[in-house]
Protein backbone atom coordinates (compact mmCIF):
# COMPACT_ATOMS: atom_id res chain seq x y z
CA UNK A 1 0.00 0.00 0.00
CA UNK A 2 1.58 3.32 -0.67
CA UNK A 3 2.86 6.07 1.68
CA UNK A 4 -0.13 8.71 2.01
CA UNK A 5 0.60 12.56 2.60
CA UNK A 6 -1.65 13.85 5.52
CA UNK A 7 -2.86 17.71 5.32
CA UNK A 8 -3.88 19.25 8.67
CA UNK A 9 -5.66 21.83 9.81
CA UNK A 10 -2.00 23.39 10.91
CA UNK A 11 -1.00 22.57 7.57
CA UNK A 12 -3.67 24.61 5.86
CA UNK A 13 -3.06 27.49 8.44
CA UNK A 14 0.46 28.13 7.68
CA UNK A 15 -0.80 28.30 3.54
CA UNK A 16 -1.51 31.97 2.26
CA UNK A 17 -4.90 32.80 1.78
CA UNK A 18 -6.48 31.99 -1.88
CA UNK A 19 -4.11 29.51 -2.35
CA UNK A 20 -4.34 26.06 -3.44
CA UNK A 21 -4.52 22.71 -2.00
CA UNK A 22 -4.03 20.01 -4.50
CA UNK A 23 -5.52 16.40 -3.11
CA UNK A 24 -5.43 12.54 -4.90
CA UNK A 25 -4.92 9.37 -3.69
CA UNK A 26 -1.86 9.88 -1.78
CA UNK A 27 -2.92 13.05 -0.43
CA UNK A 28 -5.13 13.43 1.77
CA UNK A 29 -6.73 15.64 4.26
CA UNK A 30 -8.48 15.98 7.72
CA UNK A 31 -12.14 17.12 7.68
CA UNK A 32 -10.59 20.03 10.09
CA UNK A 33 -7.86 20.92 7.62
CA UNK A 34 -10.84 21.31 4.68
CA UNK A 35 -13.11 23.54 7.03
CA UNK A 36 -9.62 25.74 7.60
CA UNK A 37 -9.40 25.85 3.65
CA UNK A 38 -12.38 27.26 3.32
CA UNK A 39 -12.35 29.70 6.03
CA UNK A 40 -8.90 30.95 4.49
CA UNK A 41 -10.71 31.01 0.78
CA UNK A 42 -8.07 28.55 -0.04
CA UNK A 43 -9.06 26.46 -3.27
CA UNK A 44 -9.33 22.32 -3.16
CA UNK A 45 -8.73 20.66 -6.08
CA UNK A 46 -8.79 16.55 -6.11
CA UNK A 47 -6.68 15.06 -8.93
CA UNK A 48 -7.68 11.40 -10.22
CA UNK A 49 -4.60 8.56 -9.76
CA UNK A 50 -4.14 8.96 -13.19
CA UNK A 51 -3.03 13.15 -13.09
CA UNK A 52 -1.90 12.45 -9.80
CA UNK A 53 1.62 11.85 -10.96
CA UNK A 54 1.44 15.09 -13.22
CA UNK A 55 0.70 16.66 -9.77
CA UNK A 56 3.61 15.07 -8.21
CA UNK A 57 6.18 16.39 -11.16
CA UNK A 58 5.42 19.94 -10.58
CA UNK A 59 4.67 20.24 -6.75
CA UNK A 60 0.73 20.72 -6.13
CA UNK A 61 0.96 22.83 -9.32
CA UNK A 62 1.93 25.79 -8.39
CA UNK A 63 5.00 26.20 -10.66
CA UNK A 64 2.23 25.01 -13.42
CA UNK A 65 0.01 27.81 -12.75
CA UNK A 66 2.99 30.08 -12.21
CA UNK A 67 3.63 29.61 -15.70
CA UNK A 68 0.81 29.88 -17.06
CA UNK A 69 0.37 33.71 -15.91
CA UNK A 70 2.48 35.89 -16.77
CA UNK A 71 4.12 37.88 -14.17
CA UNK A 72 6.30 39.23 -11.55
CA UNK A 73 6.11 36.43 -8.33
CA UNK A 74 7.90 36.66 -5.27
CA UNK A 75 9.37 32.99 -3.45
CA UNK A 76 9.69 32.81 0.33
CA UNK A 77 10.48 29.73 1.62
CA UNK A 78 9.07 29.15 5.52
CA UNK A 79 9.88 26.45 7.15
CA UNK A 80 10.26 23.69 4.01
CA UNK A 81 7.08 25.50 2.43
CA UNK A 82 7.07 28.10 -0.80
CA UNK A 83 5.46 30.86 -0.23
CA UNK A 84 4.23 33.07 -4.12
CA UNK A 85 2.89 36.02 -3.86
CA UNK A 86 2.08 37.71 -7.27
CA UNK A 87 2.94 41.34 -8.04
CA UNK A 88 0.11 42.51 -8.97
CA UNK A 89 -1.50 46.23 -10.70
CA UNK A 90 -2.84 46.95 -7.24
CA UNK A 91 0.27 45.78 -5.25
CA UNK A 92 1.42 42.21 -3.89
CA UNK A 93 -1.50 39.39 -4.26
CA UNK A 94 -1.07 36.14 -2.37
CA UNK A 95 -0.64 33.63 -5.15
CA UNK A 96 -0.47 30.08 -3.14
CA UNK A 97 2.14 28.20 -1.30
CA UNK A 98 2.96 24.35 -0.99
Amino acid sequence: MAKKDLITEADVRQMAHGGELVLGPTRIATPAALDAAFVRGIRVVHVAAGAASAVSAAGTGLIARMRQQDGTYIVEVRGGRAVVTRLGPNGPEPFGSE
